[in-house]
């Protein structure tokens, strides 16, 4: 059977009644739901956010997390005298240092701003991941160059070179499935000039970044963790958060202050501790910052997916996701285990959902399921065994079907079988 083929199946799994006679049907088409009278609308109750930066925020407590795949590049001149010495105790310095922005992940902050704010607080759903190249016997996923041309940052002046990407180009690694993370000390001519800001600073290029003033601070690991993390936020899809259109009304506009009392309009309580602003803190996403996060992991062929581990397409057939109250699903979802709707209550799909090998949709009697213009699919080349209902002989399933609805990569063939 094609894997585009659209395929519906109805299986019954159970009854109430003694005398109920059980049967499974399958079915191969919307049109053959149709005529086993399954309601179909082609007006539309539901509103499709699919779009909408919050239907992606990481609020179920059964999402698992994203994991982005990352390494590092530490950049030096011919001589090694300005950057971190191609050593174990460098290796342990760059795993401690991405150890620690996981940590600040999972510590994520109450926002500061606006003043008695009551903006929930998220897991933000992603980690790092150190990730070797794994064709390369003893490869580390920690990279040490000498390039006399290229191992320096500049972020003003006329040799400016933050934003170009030679560096990138030349010694980048796997850039559409690893983060690529370039870790560069400032010119020394640039240093020593006292008009020139060194410390620690970043920009983001595409699926990599650089990082500078690293080695020439010379801080604890932990002292670059927040930096990473912003940086990354800017490759994962956010802006910095001070201005008004940075796209999420949860992150109001504000001064940008590093920290209280730092001039007339930074007196008070008034600064900021979101991870995308220039700030002492920097250790809070907003739901929205983090769905907008989460939109590019689920879009397909974005980017940012690239960089993620498929851990969706892994079946994990001793955990459920169970629906217990009316739910609506307008946001794409990668999910690795079976959707059991109860009884009596509702779901509803109105984006794409990818299934796991293997996996189902249950609807249980009286359950409902609402599908909304929406693809069911399978995203890593595998097979799913579709969406099953529990009914008597006599009833039919609480389907509802509102425009146009997509399935695909169903295991089985149509059939009609009577036990």
């Amino acid at each position: 059977m094609s894997s585009r083929v659209l395929l519906f199946s109805i299986f019954l799994v159970s009854i109430v009644s003694c005398n109920a006679k059980l049967f499974r049907l399958s079915y191969t088409s919307i049109q053959s739901l149709e005529s086993f009278k399954v309601q179909k609308d082609e007006q539309s109750g539901l509103v499709k956010r699919c779009d909408v930066n919050e239907a992606y925020s990481p609020n179920e407590k059964w999402a698992q997390k994203r994991y982005v795949r990352v390494n590092f590049h530490i950049m030096d001149d011919v001589e090694g005298s300005h950057n971190f010495p191609e050593s174990a105790a460098s290796v342990t310095y760059f795993k401690q240092l991405l150890e620690n922005a996981n940590y600040r992940l999972s510590l994520n902050k109450k926002m500061n701003l606006p003043i008695d704010n009551d903006t929930p607080v998220l897991d933000p759903g992603f980690r790092y991941v150190l990730t070797p190249n794994s064709k390369m016997k003893g490869d580390n996923g920690i990279y040490f160059h000498r390039d006399n041309d290229l191992y320096y940052f500049v972020n003003k002046g006329k040799n400016r070179n933050n934003f170009k990407r030679d560096v990138i180009k030349k010694y980048g690694r796997n850039q559409d499935s690893i983060l690529n993370i370039f870790v560069l000390p400032h010119h020394p001519d640039s240093i020593s000039s006292k008009s020139y800001k060194g410390g620690g600073t970043g920009i983001a290029l595409g699926t990599s970044l650089k990082v500078a003033g690293l080695y020439d601070d010379k801080l604890e690991f932990w002292g670059y963790s927040t930096l990473l993390n912003h940086e990354i936020g800017h490759i994962l899809g956010l802006n910095h958060s001070w201005y008004k259109n940075d796209g999420c009304d949860d992150t109001p506009p504000h001064a940008n202050c590093w920290a209280p009392n730092m001039g007339a309009s930074c007196d008070g309580d008034v600064v900021s501790n979101n991870v995308m602003d220039y700030n002492a803190s920097q250790m809070a996403f907003t739901p929205c910052q983090l769905g907008k996060i989460h939109k590019g992991f689920a879009r397909e062929n974005s980017d940012t997916r690239g960089l993620i581990t498929q851990n969706w397409c892994d079946f994990d057939a001793n955990n459920f996701i169970v629906i217990t109250k009316d739910t609506h699903w307008d946001g794409a979802k990668d999910l690795n285990r079976d959707v059991i709707v109860e009884a009596g209550t509702s779901l509803s799909i109105s984006c794409r959902v990818s299934m796991a090998k293997g996996s189902k949709i249950l609807i249980q009697r009286g359950a409902n399921l609402i599908l909304n213009n929406c693809r069911i699919h399978n995203s890593c080349g595998e097979e799913w065994l579709g969406i099953k209902a529990e009914i008597e002989s006599n009833e039919t399933p609480n389907i509802k079907i509102i425009g146009d609805v997509l399935l695909e990569n169903i295991t089985g063939q149509s059939q009609i079988i009577e036990k």
